[in-house]
């Protein structure tokens, strides 16, 4: 049976049956037709499973999110595929064009299976397109492109790579003349190029109007060493060798040790790598998840830490972008959730720099307040509003360049000081983070003595997070259906603790700054509760992952010394754990019915 015998049988509405008629005939389709042919026959004999997939594979476009686009790889406009990556590259293409920027780009690419040969379409496709690419042959960190981009004046840059998500996905992550994920109206007129993009003939490889240049070898020190030297330039305290800090690594199978080893070896840190977590072709066959923020992801650096005596572990996920750590506390190996490393590292910024009026700090509503609260209390500005993702940070550092960055950070393990990259960078947070451990070891203390530290003058604080994962069309149906209930009809209490205010992000704010008073999909309620705490519910789809995120924040209002700490770290956390709890319950109560399929 041929394959358009193959569609006749499926009873597709007569759209969908047009578009992958146009994947099955199109020769810009070539390379997923044969992939496509075998889902056809899958879905044909009776699977179920592969109807489904077929379906969501061709559900509209796959959408720019936080930091571009990913997802799955596989045929059909909702994967990741050469197709949808060339129209994406042309579309980026015009949009430049059409901005008038810089006809010039960087791309580099991460160590996912399929990361190569999609970054030698991009830059082929851009090529073709009149853009004259800077190719990275080497799986190199996301940050660094960051840097590349503005060092050099370009136009864009792009980056292959889906982070931590699973084996079977990719992405794109494109990023302005800025240094910075595309926003707003940047990011719409990008879209919007890229839907064009699809529906017209793509512009032939054959005769470039542009050219490639590749790096590879020793040519890629061009660009590896003006990065290397820059996230050197941002520790505080110079050489610490006469700590004798001995760190486990793993960059959990990806591209960090390019970038987080050579810094800290020269800082005078001993740097042990875990040698199973080296990349291994895209496999990730050590961890179910490639994730900084699981403290299981950690496993295998904790062991080679116990066999090595060292003093910290740390980790970064595959392109290197964010990190995950354990330390001890009363001896015994514990995690450091993404709040508290931003506390750890922020305390010890604030404790070596002398601020200057140009310093500030960027944070986002979802993260810990205990950030502004440590910036102020240097004097120093503190943005503590912003909505989740880095390039709202990246805005903001646009919007004013005249500031200094003293320090940047997001709950997902995101950390960010100094100017010349404007994305969350893995390897300023390891110097960061190695810093503050080294001068607590000095002292004959641990990085969480100098958190007690902080909650004695700032007041306890406990922030937990709950994803609720629903998958496909119809899981993308729940999580609207979630956060439209209760914007149209906000709860009048969780847990035990009457809502005393409710903020819907997305009309958007009034600031007076273009990135604080952008819309967004995010709901905040603040929380009454007794005594001195305090505590904020925020809600939102996740802009990467098939998932709604619930964010419990909660705070004593008061100094917290270690005479008070047991019992107001049992009240705090209690607080967290009974608001969570009722709003995942009413939020899953509220998807369920979508999810069964009997909404």
């Amino acid at each position: 049976m041929d394959a358009p015998d193959l569609l006749d049988r499926l009873g597709l509405d007569l759209s969908l049956r047009a578009v992958i008629g146009r994947w099955l005939s199109d020769a810009r389709y070539a390379a997923d037709r044969e992939a496509l042919v075998a889902a056809l026959r899958r879905a044909v004999d009776g699977d179920d499973t592969a109807r489904a997939e077929l379906l969501d594979a061709f559900d509209g476009p796959l959408p720019i999110g936080t930091g571009g686009r990913r997802g799955a790889c596989g045929p059909g406009t909702n994967r990741m595929n050469v197709a949808v990556l060339r129209e994406t590259a042309q579309g980026l293409a015009n949009a430049m064009k059409a901005e008038g920027v810089p006809m010039e780009a960087a791309v580099v690419f991460d160590t996912r299976k399929d990361s190569e040969p999609f970054a030698r379409a991009v830059s082929d496709q851009l090529a073709a397109c009149g853009v004259n690419v800077l190719l990275v042959n080497e799986p190199r960190p996301t940050p660094l492109l960051s840097h590349i981009v503005r060092a050099r004046g370009f136009g864009a840059g792009v980056v292959i790579s889906a982070s931590h998500n699973p084996p079977g996905d990719n992405g794109i992550k494109i990023y302005g003349p800025d240094g910075a994920q595309v926003l707003g109206r940047r990011d719409a007129a990008l879209m919007a190029a890229i839907t064009a993009a699809m529906e017209a003939p793509l512009v032939s490889t054959g005769s470039p109007a542009g050219t490639v240049t590749v790096l590879e070898g020793d040519a890629i020190a061009e660009v590896d060493e003006p990065y290397l030297g820059w996230v050197r330039a941002q520790a505080t305290c110079g050489d610490l060798s006469d700590a004798a800090l001995r760190v486990a690594y793993s960059p959990l199978h990806g591209v960090g040790e390019s970038s987080v080893v050579p810094v800290l070896a020269s800082m005078g840190v001993e740097v042990h790598v875990v040698e199973a977590q080296r990349p291994d072709g895209g496999v990730f066959g050590t961890v179910e998840s490639a994730n900084p923020e699981s403290p299981a992801a950690l496993d295998l650096a904790r062991k080679l830490a116990d066999e090595v005596d060292a003093d910290l572990v740390i980790a970064n996920d595959p392109d290197a972008d964010r990190v995950g750590a354990l330390a001890k506390d009363g001896g015994e190996w514990t995690f450091i959730d993404g709040n508290r490393l931003a506390v750890i590292m922020l305390d010890h910024v604030m404790r070596h720099v002398e601020p200057t009026p140009a310093s500030w700090v960027l944070t986002t509503l979802c993260t810990s307040p205990l950030i502004g609260a440590l910036a102020r209390e240097r004097g120093v500005e503190a943005v503590d509003d912003l909505l989740v993702g880095f390039k709202h940070h990246a805005g903001m550092m646009e919007e004013q360049p005249q500031r200094h960055l003293e320090f940047a950070t997001e709950e997902a393990h995101g950390y960010l000081r100094g100017d010349d990259v404007h994305d969350k960078d893995g390897a300023v947070a390891s110097v960061m983070l190695c810093e503050a451990a080294a001068i607590a070891k000095r002292e004959g203390r641990s990085v969480f003595d100098q958190l007690r530290d902080v909650w004695a003058r700032l007041g306890y604080h406990k922030e937990t997070t709950a994803n609720l994962y629903a998958l496909g069309g119809v899981g993308k149906e729940a999580i609207a259906t979630l956060v439209e209930t209760w914007r149209a009809d906000p709860p009048s209490r969780f847990g035990s603790l009457a809502v005393a205010s409710f903020v819907d992000r997305k009309p958007g704010q009034q600031t007076g700054s273009v990135t604080r008073d952008l819309p967004g999909n995010v709901l905040v309620f603040e929380l009454e509760a007794e005594g001195a705490a305090a505590c904020r519910l925020v809600v939102r789809p996740s802009g990467t992952e098939p998932k709604a995120k619930l964010y419990a924040l909660a705070r004593s209002t008061e100094p917290t010394p270690a005479a008070r700490l047991a019992a107001v770290q049992a009240e705090i956390d209690a607080i967290v754990e009974a608001v969570l709890g009722d709003a995942r319950a009413r939020a899953e109560a509220i998807m369920k019915p979508i999810l069964e399929g009997r909404a």
